[in-house]
């Protein structure tokens, strides 16, 4: 069977995991990166042994390419994605889907009308400590959901020093994928409503007008869930991410600190106290090693064999329509209620 020809939009931290998966599975061709950081993406194609160009138009016009992944900041998802499916593309689209609505809905419906595939990058679908809970769910093994306690937060680092978009996103869009998604597929069904609350001032003390934290309660009529999200954990802070998940049962009970890899790290030369994450993404002797390539490989062998992704566009929409609802419950100080 012959290898899938793929395309990456956006080589930045995420994007360059699409480009080193891509080159190295055996069945994927990566024919092409793009990034209008022209310097950026040269440096790119020239270790992934690849061409580029700084037009996402020009990937559009090639016919040969049946896969895209766009891993453009959050906010510019939606017309790259557009363009890329209606020249017969299907696209793999990082988290968040999009920063709006009615983008996301035009996002699905376009993957509809062509007849494509669409799937959001939730990689913590794939992360083992997840599934295997997820499993054991699913056996009743733990009885049923009452109740889900979710973290995930960043260093102060990531929104001031990593991006130059940050002020047109948040820890909500950031961040909350992940969380809003993993609750949401562990319950098994939708929110009826959310109630939520956010803070500014430190990030927008620093040039950064954006929400600072934010927490929720998603009421999912029989079981809740409470998420939040920070974006302001000091500099200092061991690990660059905050990840926690807990989870109440009628017959047990699930605590995971994901960010805990077992490993720490001290040193007088650099004057640093480090736990580095490891198992997200790493190489071992030129081996991809790590969960976060394995919804890029997924997503190929989907296209490949003409299988629909276990990740449907419509999750990454409703994972949308859930953000954009916490953002209006902080706006408006009030229960927002779901119309699924």
């Amino acid at each position: 069977m012959e290898r899938i020809k793929c395309a990456v939009v956006g080589t930045g931290i995420f994007g360059e995991i699409h480009c080193h998966t891509y080159s190295a599975y055996e069945n994927a061709e990566l024919v092409i990166v793009c990034d209008v950081n022209e310097k950026k993406v040269k440096e790119i194609a020239k270790k992934y042994k690849t061409s580029y160009t700084t037009d996402y138009k020009e990937i559009v016009k090639n016919r040969e390419i049946q896969l895209v992944s766009v891993a453009t900041p959050d906010f510019l998802h939606k017309d790259i994605t557009v363009a890329m499916l209606k020249s017969g593309k299907n696209v793999l689209v990082e988290k968040p889907m999009a920063t709006k609505v009615d983008e996301a809905e035009e996002m699905v419906a376009t993957a509809k009308k062509y007849g494509l595939f669409l799937m959001t990058d939730f990689h913590n679908r794939f992360n083992p400590p997840i599934v295997l809970t997820k499993e054991r769910i699913e056996k009743g093994e733990l009885g049923k959901i009452v109740m889900i306690y979710g973290r995930l937060s960043d260093k102060i680092t990531v929104p001031l020093k990593w991006f130059s978009w940050s002020e047109k996103s948040g820890p909500h869009w950031f961040l909350f994928p992940h969380i809003v998604d993993l609750v949401c597929w562990f319950i098994g069904k939708l929110p009826k409503t959310v109630y939520a609350k956010g803070v500014k001032g430190v990030l927008k003390s620093n040039g950064v007008d954006t929400y600072d934290i934010i927490s929720a309660i998603l009421n999912f009529g029989d079981s809740f869930a409470t998420i939040e999200t920070s974006w302001i954990i000091p500099e200092s802070w061991t690990s660059i991410c905050e990840f926690a998940l807990e989870l109440q049962t009628s017959k047990g009970k699930v605590h995971m600190e994901l960010e805990n890899q077992g490993v720490m790290i001290g040193s007088d030369v650099k004057n640093y106290l480090e736990r580095p994450f490891y198992t997200g993404y790493t190489e071992v002797h030129k081996q991809i090693f790590g969960f976060a390539s394995l919804p890029i490989k997924h997503f190929v062998d989907c296209v490949r064999e003409k299988k629909e992704p276990i990740i449907k566009g419509e999750d990454g929409l409703n994972n949308v329509k859930i953000i954009a609802s916490i953002e209006e419950s902080v706006k408006e100080e009030k229960i927002v209620e779901f119309k699924w």
